[in-house]
């Protein structure tokens, strides 16, 4: 799927991830995402963007200054329809949302979309809810070699990652054999199994095997 190029591009991001930072852990994470395409979203509770990252305006195809302070139907259209509820849902039980696989077409857009989202609750100093927060990544249709098995090219880190759970170690193992935190471990093994569209480890297990990432 190919994206519309626009001019917000160019425009310096800094003091959206500056803003975005003061709610994550690690202030170096928002430029890796936005390579990487993976995008983060915060709203309050009227729905109003707080804070997002680039890869959020181009998946929207709408600038990143364009989004703040203004409502989901502002920027989505009526596709916030099927979006807005869900959000609705984490003000209301304070629990999140993983995994949603949702599809639709976006004002911006000339094609039909397909996303992964996970909704978190962000607390105040009093323990309330006061926004909430989404980790998107796009689903594009990744190319494949002639009998199917190479679904997506794999950075170095990640056919080790590959490699190693098809292999059968734990997070655990898998941290200390790449002198990587064990969050990092699941965070690549959750990305690369939305990536390479496999829905468990067995699938990953046969991956490795058919594109010789292991041997038997």
């Amino acid at each position: 799927m190919q994206m519309q190029k626009t001019g917000y591009d160019a425009v310096a991001s800094d003091k959206y991830n500056d803003l975005i930072s003061s709610y994550m852990p690690c202030v170096k994470l928002f430029p890796e995402l936005d390579s990487s395409t993976i995008g983060i979203v915060i709203c309050d509770r009227r729905l109003r963007y707080k804070a997002l990252n680039c890869s959020v305006a181009k998946i929207h195809n709408v600038p990143v200054e364009a989004h703040l302070g203004h409502k989901f139907d502002e920027i989505l259209g009526s596709f916030a329809d099927r979006v807005a509820p869900l959000w609705e849902k984490v003000f209301a039980s304070g629990q999140r949302l993983t995994n949603l696989d949702i599809t639709g077409q976006l004002p911006k857009r000339s094609s039909v979309g397909r996303w992964i989202e996970n909704l978190f609750p962000l607390t105040d100093s009093r323990g309330r809810i006061a926004q909430v927060g989404c980790f998107v990544i796009e689903i594009a249709s990744p190319p494949s070699s002639a009998d199917g098995t190479q679904r997506a090219p794999l950075s170095r880190r990640e056919r080790e990652i590959v490699r190693l759970v098809a292999e059968g170690h734990s997070n655990k193992e898998i941290s200390s054999a790449l002198a990587i935190s064990v969050r990092t471990v699941e965070t690549y093994r959750s990305r690369l199994m939305l990536k390479l569209q496999l829905p468990s480890v067995a699938h990953i297990v046969q991956y490795a095997i058919k594109n010789r990432i292991i041997t038997l």
